[in-house]
Formats: structure tokens, sequence, C-alpha cells
């Protein structure tokens, strides 16, 4: 779908988000509804709210008139908070990717990032005073998703969000409140979040849905739970299979990461044999995606493939190659390859 009205159907209701997209979209599914971003459309730091992806797993609950958030299990005083009661609290404010954890490594994707504000999970949860014995935090959202995180995690860095990008959240993003942990993929980020569950385990996991696999020489499979973002840069423009003149061309793209800023990008316009450093444009949050572009001389006709890869301040570098030991198909981030022709 590009650059136009468009109404989705989901869960066989009418979806009530439709309106006027600013960027191109593609519809991956309608029920759950799922709709992708071209990140090549991107035209300011943050992903226009009408613009950003939307990965869900059931349809979008229908509006209540008296909503409320409640925090039950291992705590002294459980609550049950109105907006009111959540308006009187202070509020954090941030830039941050949020990107699924099946977000594959190509422009077209299930990734964006924006400006997020809301009251810190952690206040929240203080007013309910978590017993020292609770380890983990089970987040319910009215659609009947659930995840659940450590506890630790939910008090440091946890948002309870009600504005994106300066704006009310949307209903197709949560409304009136969800989740979001910085820096982790995004299942964790309980969207309608209407229960948390301050409890001593985690909630078992849905078969093997967001657990990083792997097999062993002896055909064992260990699973654990999936890392934080992984660093990950893509090429935004030019778009894979484009066709170019000779001459000087900008390549453009966007790299991220949960792990710490991104330090360095580089491009390769000889599918991988040689390597220049990008000019970054990062943004003022370590969580926001790191604007980058290299200018490229075409000199000869014929096929051209180029190739990114990022290091973040960690030091974590974006692999080559999937680990072959690997076989699920979370927290994809080899090298990002675009092939064109140069005429």
């Amino acid at each position: 779908m590009h650059r136009r009205e468009f109404i989705i159907l989901s869960g066989g209701a009418l979806w009530t988000g439709a309106r006027n997209l600013l960027a191109d979209h593609h519809l991956m599914s309608s029920d759950p509804l799922v709709v992708t971003f071209d990140l090549g459309s991107l035209t300011a730091r943050y992903t226009g709210t009408e613009d950003f992806y939307i990965r869900n797993h059931h349809a979008i609950p229908e509006s209540v008139p008296a909503l409320s958030l409640r925090i039950e299990g291992e705590v002294k005083m459980p609550q049950e908070l109105t907006p009111d009661d959540l308006n009187r609290l202070s509020e954090r404010q941030t830039g941050a990717v949020l990107e699924c954890a099946g977000d594959p490594v190509t422009a077209l994707g299930l990734v964006s990032d924006g400006l997020w504000k809301g009251p810190p999970l952690g206040a929240v949860l203080a007013l309910a005073q978590p017993k020292p014995r609770g380890a983990y935090a089970q987040l319910f959202g009215r659609d009947g998703f659930s995840r659940s995180v450590p506890l630790q995690r939910a008090l440091e860095d946890g948002i309870l969000v009600t504005r994106l990008n300066d704006r009310p959240l949307p209903r197709s993003h949560g409304a009136p409140w969800r989740a979001l942990f910085p820096g982790w993929y995004g299942m964790d980020s309980v969207k309608w979040l209407e229960r948390i569950v301050v409890a001593q385990n985690p909630l078992a996991p849905e078969g093997k849905t967001y657990l990083e696999l792997r097999k062993d020489a002896a055909g064992a499979v260990e699973a654990s739970a999936l890392p934080r973002i992984q660093v990950k840069s893509v090429i935004t423009n030019p778009a894979d299979a484009a066709v170019l003149r000779r001459g000087r061309v900008e390549v453009r793209g966007l790299a991220w990461s949960g792990l710490g800023k991104v330090e360095r990008v580089e491009l390769s316009a000889d599918g991988g044999t040689s390597w220049t450093p990008a000019t970054l444009d990062g943004g003022e949050s370590a969580y926001d995606w790191t604007l980058w572009r290299v200018p490229v001389e075409l000199h000869q006709r014929g096929r051209l493939e180029l190739v990114c890869r990022a290091v973040d301040a960690s030091g974590n570098t974006q692999p080559e190659r999937r680990d072959p030991q690997r076989i699920d198909d979370y927290s994809y981030n080899v090298y990002h390859r675009v092939r064109c022709t140069v005429i």
C-alpha cells in the first residue's frame, strides 16, 4: 500500500485507525494487524505517528468508558489506578527505537523510532510497594497478550507510555497506555496494559515463541530468553534492485542498538572487500537510531553490491553471517546487502 487512504479489516471489524498515510506501508496481515514501515521514506529523526510500524498479536480491543490499571500479586498495597491517579505522577520522555524481535534485515521493516512519554513504571509500581520476594512483572493487555519481564528492569527502565511524538498515544498503539522498555525488543512492551502482577516466577513461554533456540552438535536444542536489541544497520537509499547512473551517489541508511549508542557504520561498494566509514548523525538518546551517509563514485557499468555494517559503543559488531547454531528467526542482524545495476 503506497501513500493513500487505506482501510484495514482487523478481527472482522473496520480498523478505526484508518487515515491518510504519510509514508509507504505494506500490510502484512489484517488479523492480527501487522503493518511494516518503509525506512526509505523517513523524512525526519522520528517516525511519524501515522507511519509507525504495527505488530499486534490479537485484534485491537474495543474502547471501554472506564479504564484502570491494576497492580497485584506480591505487593503490600494492591492498586487499581485511574487515569487521574497516573496523571499525578511525574513523567519521563525519551527517544527510543522499537523493533519487533522478528524484524528482518531490510529497509521495509517492523521497526520505528519515536519520542515516548509517560510515568516511569518504577513510580507506578512503587505505589503498590512490591514485596522483596517479587522477581518478575507479569504484564497483561486487554487484547489477551501477556509477557513477563524481570521486576528490576521494570523498576529501572520501564515507562508507562501515554504519549508518542508529543501526541496522545493512538488506539492502534495501545491507548490509553502501554509499557515500553527502551533497548529491548517490542514484544515485552505490552499494549492496552490493564494489569501488572508482581510474581516470584515469569509467565510460562508459549511454545517456542520469542525464544533464542540453539542446536548443539548432538542435536539438543537449548532455549533462552532473547537478548537486548542487537546492533543493526540497513541501507535505505538506494533501494534493492535500483538502476543507478554512473557518477556520484549518496548512500544513506539507519543504524541502531539496544546495547549502546552506534559508534561506527561502514559501507562497502564492492561486496565486502573494502570499507568506507560513514558520516553519522545520532539522536539525543542512546536508544535513538543513527542516520548515516556515504558518498560513492560509480565508474563502471554493471552489477553493484552495497553492504553495510555497524558497531556500537559497547563493542558489539553486526555479524556477516548468522550463528549456524541458531535455529530461531529472532534478533536477526547480519550485514545488509543491496544489489543494484549501474548504467
